[in-house]
């Protein structure tokens, strides 16, 4: 008798098209636009592998007080099936300086109900700034920290108020100008604008707080040097991936996530997004499952794309990565374990046990569902119906010593 076991001889890639796009709009002012900061995001996330397409539109000298009655930024809302739309506040507006933070997170609230009327499954996250410098003395330390300070708790405070989220590159600036007041991050003291590398660093940020993965040794460099880059995207990625909840990522926001392993015919699968209603795995043969972790057996060979689908009020997202298996034909007799009869029909039993009870036999369907469990050396099956059924063959720290591919008839 003969069975088919699996086996994965392809590399695992994702899978991008031009629906996996991930469509990102800037609406800001010249901080957001210097030294094309978004399309330094678009290039490190392209290179990174996660596609990307962002549009912006950052007016000089704008804020929220501005952007709630320009027609033009509605239009941009309307084009719609954003995937995340980035709200810089004003240059005085974030600290509070030329508006109530609560004036500013009014004008926001209006801005987000126009963004969920055309773009409902839109994530909206806000641009924190950092304020320019006037010295390294320990009075302009104090008063750019009391300044960030204020930047900070009002960012948080729009985050929380409309259940969004914000990407912290000014506490990347801050970090680093701390710790080093030789390198200008700005087009000079007094200037709030970032330089080259300031943009960089809100560029990382960027791709680190929306795809929650580092940027640590992505090639694109911009204008900097190799060195310069490793360093900020290191930076970037300690302060936006070990303080996610500082920003308020993933406290309101739904993110989708998996893990994954393939060993012989078996898919093994973890969901590990947070914030979804439900999920559906589709391991593209066929089946289906919407456990949240679990595993799947492949009983042919080939090219198969498995899908994660989450869905969140009424919106889904989909992540995929696609499996290359080869199938090999081998006896039914593996080392030591032989069962038969196969196909069977009533009791299925398992020759090679050497102490039947240091063993653990289970019995699963083609979706990875357990179905029986026995200690001894032979199992009921009479109660299933004729389909094409796993044994599994555990040992005594419950580890899997056999799998085995059998027929109910």
């Amino acid at each position: 008798m003969k069975f088919l076991l699996t086996t994965v001889i392809l590399c695992i890639f994702f899978v991008a098209n031009a629906a996996d796009t991930t469509k990102v709009l800037f609406i800001g002012n010249s901080i957001t636009y210097f030294n094309d900061m978004p399309q330094t995001f678009e290039a490190i996330a392209n290179e990174r592998g996660d596609l990307t397409k962002v549009t912006m539109y950052a007016p000089g000298g704008t804020g929220f007080v501005h952007h709630v009655e320009n027609p033009t930024v509605y239009n941009y809302f309307r084009e719609g099936d954003w995937d995340y739309v980035v709200l810089q506040p004003g240059s005085n507006e974030s600290p509070g300086y030329s508006f109530s933070i609560a004036e500013t997170l009014g004008r926001g609230r209006q801005l987000i109900d126009s963004i969920d009327t055309y773009s409902p499954c839109a994530k909206v996250l806000f641009y924190e700034i950092s304020y320019g410098v006037w010295g390294a003395t320990e009075e302009n330390l104090a008063t750019y920290n009391e300044t960030m300070g204020l930047i900070r708790t009002n960012l948080t405070l729009l985050a929380d108020s409309t259940e969004s989220f914000f990407a912290p590159a000014g506490e990347c600036f801050r970090t680093a100008w701390n710790d080093d007041h030789t390198t200008m991050l700005w087009g000079g003291t007094g200037d709030i604008h970032p330089n080259s590398k300031g943009s960089y660093i809100a560029a990382c940020s960027f791709y680190s707080s929306i795809f929650q993965k580092p940027s640590l040794g992505s090639d694109y460099h911009a204008t900097l040097t190799e060195d310069e880059a490793l360093t900020y995207q290191e930076l970037a990625d300690t302060m936006v991936l070990e303080y996610l909840s500082d920003w308020r990522i993933n406290t309101y926001n739904s993110h989708s996530a998996y893990d994954y392993s393939f060993s012989n015919d078996t898919l093994y699968y973890t969901d590990e997004s947070v914030n979804i209603d439900s999920l559906l795995w589709d391991f593209g043969d066929g089946n289906s499952s919407v456990d949240e972790s679990g595993f799947h057996f492949y009983t042919e060979g080939g090219d198969y794309i498995v899908s994660l689908i989450t869905y969140t009020n009424g919106c889904s997202d989909t992540l995929t990565f696609e499996l290359g298996v080869l199938s090999v034909f081998e006896n039914e007799k593996i080392n030591q374990f032989t069962v038969y009869p196969n196909p069977a029909n009533d009791w299925l039993k398992v020759n090679g046990m050497t102490n039947a009870y240091s063993y653990v036999i289970e019995v699963y369907n083609a979706q990875g569902k357990q179905l029986l469990r026995s200690n001894s050396n032979e199992i009921n099956v009479s109660n299933l119906p004729d389909g094409v059924y796993y044994l599994r063959i555990l040992n005594q720290e419950k580890q899997v010593s056999e799998t085995v591919r059998w027929i109910k008839l």
